[in-house]
Protein backbone atom coordinates (compact mmCIF):
# COMPACT_ATOMS: atom_id res chain seq x y z
CA UNK A 1 0.00 0.00 0.00
CA UNK A 2 1.33 3.70 -1.15
CA UNK A 3 2.04 6.27 1.20
CA UNK A 4 -1.08 8.45 -0.20
CA UNK A 5 -3.26 5.14 0.11
CA UNK A 6 -2.19 5.47 3.43
CA UNK A 7 -2.95 8.69 3.90
CA UNK A 8 -6.01 8.51 2.23
CA UNK A 9 -7.51 5.66 4.52
CA UNK A 10 -5.94 7.70 8.07
CA UNK A 11 -7.99 11.15 6.87
CA UNK A 12 -10.81 9.58 6.13
CA UNK A 13 -11.36 7.40 9.06
CA UNK A 14 -9.87 10.27 11.39
CA UNK A 15 -13.40 12.36 9.48
CA UNK A 16 -15.42 9.54 10.76
CA UNK A 17 -14.48 9.53 13.91
CA UNK A 18 -14.18 13.13 14.49
CA UNK A 19 -17.80 13.58 12.72
CA UNK A 20 -18.84 10.75 15.16
CA UNK A 21 -17.63 12.47 18.38
CA UNK A 22 -19.24 15.30 17.31
CA UNK A 23 -21.83 16.61 19.64
CA UNK A 24 -25.65 15.97 18.25
CA UNK A 25 -25.68 18.40 15.45
CA UNK A 26 -22.27 19.67 15.19
CA UNK A 27 -20.22 21.74 17.92
CA UNK A 28 -17.57 24.36 17.25
CA UNK A 29 -14.54 21.34 17.43
CA UNK A 30 -16.34 19.71 14.43
CA UNK A 31 -16.92 22.99 12.70
CA UNK A 32 -12.83 23.32 12.95
CA UNK A 33 -12.15 20.13 11.21
CA UNK A 34 -14.74 21.21 8.30
CA UNK A 35 -13.03 24.39 8.24
CA UNK A 36 -9.60 22.26 8.18
CA UNK A 37 -10.41 21.18 5.10
CA UNK A 38 -12.23 24.15 3.40
CA UNK A 39 -15.47 22.52 3.22
CA UNK A 40 -18.50 24.42 4.44
CA UNK A 41 -20.53 23.69 8.00
CA UNK A 42 -24.79 23.91 7.37
CA UNK A 43 -25.84 27.45 8.50
CA UNK A 44 -27.63 27.30 11.85
CA UNK A 45 -30.85 27.61 10.44
CA UNK A 46 -29.93 24.28 8.37
CA UNK A 47 -29.13 22.08 11.28
CA UNK A 48 -32.12 23.34 13.37
CA UNK A 49 -34.21 21.95 10.60
CA UNK A 50 -32.35 19.37 10.14
CA UNK A 51 -32.88 18.44 14.10
CA UNK A 52 -36.60 19.07 13.92
CA UNK A 53 -36.90 16.67 10.62
CA UNK A 54 -38.01 13.10 10.26
CA UNK A 55 -34.42 12.28 10.39
CA UNK A 56 -33.57 11.59 13.95
CA UNK A 57 -30.23 11.24 15.09
CA UNK A 58 -28.46 10.58 18.88
CA UNK A 59 -24.98 11.82 18.00
CA UNK A 60 -22.57 13.15 15.89
CA UNK A 61 -22.50 15.78 12.44
CA UNK A 62 -24.89 15.38 10.07
CA UNK A 63 -24.10 13.02 7.03
CA UNK A 64 -24.12 15.81 4.75
CA UNK A 65 -21.40 17.55 6.80
CA UNK A 66 -18.95 14.32 6.71
CA UNK A 67 -19.74 13.47 2.96
CA UNK A 68 -18.44 17.48 2.28
CA UNK A 69 -15.59 16.69 4.23
CA UNK A 70 -14.84 13.07 2.03
CA UNK A 71 -15.60 15.41 -0.67
CA UNK A 72 -12.37 17.44 0.11
CA UNK A 73 -10.24 14.81 1.12
CA UNK A 74 -10.99 12.64 -2.27
CA UNK A 75 -10.04 15.69 -4.05
CA UNK A 76 -6.28 15.78 -2.31
CA UNK A 77 -5.80 11.89 -3.35
CA UNK A 78 -7.91 11.72 -6.43
CA UNK A 79 -6.30 8.27 -7.38
CA UNK A 80 -7.10 6.53 -3.96
CA UNK A 81 -10.51 7.68 -3.89
CA UNK A 82 -11.59 6.12 -7.56
CA UNK A 83 -12.43 3.11 -4.95
CA UNK A 84 -14.24 5.06 -2.43
CA UNK A 85 -17.64 4.26 -2.16
CA UNK A 86 -19.09 7.66 -0.61
CA UNK A 87 -22.28 7.13 -0.34
CA UNK A 88 -22.07 3.27 1.58
CA UNK A 89 -19.57 5.51 4.11
CA UNK A 90 -22.07 7.85 4.66
CA UNK A 91 -24.98 5.40 5.02
CA UNK A 92 -22.77 3.41 7.34
CA UNK A 93 -22.08 6.76 9.39
CA UNK A 94 -25.76 7.34 9.33
CA UNK A 95 -26.69 4.14 10.57
CA UNK A 96 -23.82 4.72 13.70
CA UNK A 97 -25.74 7.64 14.75
CA UNK A 98 -29.15 7.02 14.44
CA UNK A 99 -31.53 6.24 17.24
CA UNK A 100 -32.17 2.21 17.67
CA UNK A 101 -35.58 2.16 17.10
CA UNK A 102 -37.20 -1.49 18.24
CA UNK A 103 -40.34 -3.03 16.50
CA UNK A 104 -42.56 -1.55 19.17
CA UNK A 105 -41.47 1.86 17.79
CA UNK A 106 -41.71 1.13 14.14
CA UNK A 107 -45.59 -0.08 14.74
CA UNK A 108 -46.49 2.87 16.81
CA UNK A 109 -44.90 5.08 14.23
CA UNK A 110 -46.75 3.12 11.05
CA UNK A 111 -50.14 4.09 12.86
CA UNK A 112 -49.81 7.24 13.98
CA UNK A 113 -48.45 8.28 10.32
CA UNK A 114 -51.26 6.46 8.78
CA UNK A 115 -53.63 8.39 10.51
CA UNK A 116 -51.90 11.33 10.03
CA UNK A 117 -50.46 12.03 6.72
CA UNK A 118 -53.06 9.24 4.77
CA UNK A 119 -56.20 11.02 4.97
CA UNK A 120 -57.80 12.07 1.69
CA UNK A 121 -55.03 10.49 0.03
CA UNK A 122 -56.29 6.81 -0.46
CA UNK A 123 -57.24 7.83 -4.07
CA UNK A 124 -54.75 10.98 -4.72
CA UNK A 125 -51.70 8.16 -4.86
CA UNK A 126 -49.89 10.95 -2.79
CA UNK A 127 -46.25 9.97 -2.54
CA UNK A 128 -43.18 11.71 -1.65
CA UNK A 129 -39.76 11.72 -2.88
CA UNK A 130 -37.25 10.24 -0.76
CA UNK A 131 -33.38 9.78 -0.93
CA UNK A 132 -32.26 6.68 -2.42
CA UNK A 133 -29.24 6.40 0.01
CA UNK A 134 -30.82 7.43 3.35
CA UNK A 135 -34.17 7.08 2.97
CA UNK A 136 -34.43 11.07 4.13
CA UNK A 137 -37.97 12.81 2.71
CA UNK A 138 -37.43 15.97 0.60
CA UNK A 139 -37.37 18.52 3.47
CA UNK A 140 -38.33 21.40 0.26
CA UNK A 141 -41.07 21.06 -2.01
CA UNK A 142 -38.87 22.44 -4.41
CA UNK A 143 -35.54 20.59 -3.52
CA UNK A 144 -34.42 19.09 -7.13
CA UNK A 145 -30.49 18.69 -6.10
CA UNK A 146 -29.09 16.65 -3.44
CA UNK A 147 -30.66 15.23 -0.24
CA UNK A 148 -30.02 18.03 2.83
CA UNK A 149 -29.64 15.49 4.96
CA UNK A 150 -26.51 12.75 3.75
CA UNK A 151 -25.73 14.46 0.63
CA UNK A 152 -26.78 11.96 -2.22
CA UNK A 153 -28.61 13.00 -5.62
CA UNK A 154 -32.28 13.08 -5.20
CA UNK A 155 -33.05 12.39 -8.76
CA UNK A 156 -30.64 10.41 -11.49
CA UNK A 157 -29.17 13.34 -14.39
CA UNK A 158 -31.72 12.85 -17.25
Amino acid sequence: MSDTSKGFIKETDEAFQSAWHASKGGDAKWDAVMLSYGAEPLPQADREKLLNSEMKINRGAFPIELRRVFEKIAGKYPNDSKNFDMDAKVLEYYQKIKPFSGLGDIFKNASTGTAKYSQGFQKAKHHTYKCKNCGAPRLEEMQYDDCMFCGSKLFEPA
